[in-house]
């Protein structure tokens, strides 16, 4: 990696929030600049859930991205396909599964089988109706052994493997993943949409069941996703409708209980 745009500390609150002080010292820091840390006291999840990580255990890391063209608030959800795609292709490359077994759980968890590996927080600082910049952070699961927080399926590359990774090589690959991603979302975001609907946990055409925030369950299949992000399920009346984030959650059956995520 160019010295000039990766970063690495032993410590920190967040490396979103590293990668802000970074920035504060470099206001032109170039896109796909990287921060990472060995351990971070403050990780985020989505809505203000708490990242569970043993210390030099896993990847945590934030990529900078500054959009090439003008990119609508309207369209940020091109950045979260890139981003778990970029997760997924280096998940592939390091895990000798069947690539099929590595889903993108919508909107941007990674998921192996129904057990999560890799959770992704995106922070957007907009000019205008434009977004100027994300800032994307990863936590990746990679040679932690056992989890004692109350998260109900996480998962790691080791408990999968057996075997130990090196975690600078896996953010090294995550980084030109990533690079390559927002590459193909500024020239073809219809070749972009197509994969990750092609990696899309359960759109296999088959009726899952989903739960609504008042505690009711449905079943329904996943038919797209549109560019704002939301997801479009049809129940079995074939009826139709969108859902943003947090409308709608996967049921998913766990040994001893059933997860809503």
């Amino acid at each position: 990696m160019n010295s000039s745009t990766f970063r690495h500390l032993q410590d920190v609150d967040s490396t979103n929030s590293e990668m802000k002080r970074w920035m504060g010292v470099c206001p032109d820091l170039q896109s796909f600049s990287f921060v990472s840390a060995d351990f971070q006291s403050s990780g985020r999840g989505q809505v203000g859930n708490t990242w569970e990580s043993e210390r030099n255990a896993n990847l945590l890391a934030s990529i900078l991205y500054r959009p090439k063209y003008e990119m609508h608030v309207r369209h940020q959800f091109n950045i979260s396909m890139a981003a778990a795609l970029a997760v997924k292709s280096t998940v592939e490359h390091f895990l000798n599964i069947s690539p099929e077994r590595i889903k993108v759980k919508w909107p941007n968890d990674v998921y192996v089988d129904n057990r999560k590996i890799c959770g992704i927080l995106i922070e957007n600082s907009l000019a205008g109706a434009n977004i100027a910049y994300s800032i994307i952070g990863i936590g990746l699961n990679i040679n932690q052994e056992k989890f004692v927080s109350n998260a109900p399926n996480p998962v790691s590359m080791f408990q999968i493997s057996n075997e130990k990774i090196n975690i600078n090589e896996v953010s090294i690959f995550l980084q030109r993943s990533f690079c390559q991603l927002a590459s193909e979302i500024e020239q073809d975001i219809n070749q972009v949409h197509s994969k990750y609907i092609n990696a899309l946990f359960r759109a296999d055409g088959e009726m899952h069941e989903w739960a609504l925030p008042d505690g009711s369950h449905f079943e329904a299949k996943i038919i797209d996703t549109l560019s704002t992000g939301h997801l479009i399920l049809e129940d079995s009346s074939k009826s139709q409708k969108q859902f943003a984030f947090k409308e709608v959650s996967h049921v998913i059956a766990l040994s001893d209980s059933n997860l809503l995520t």
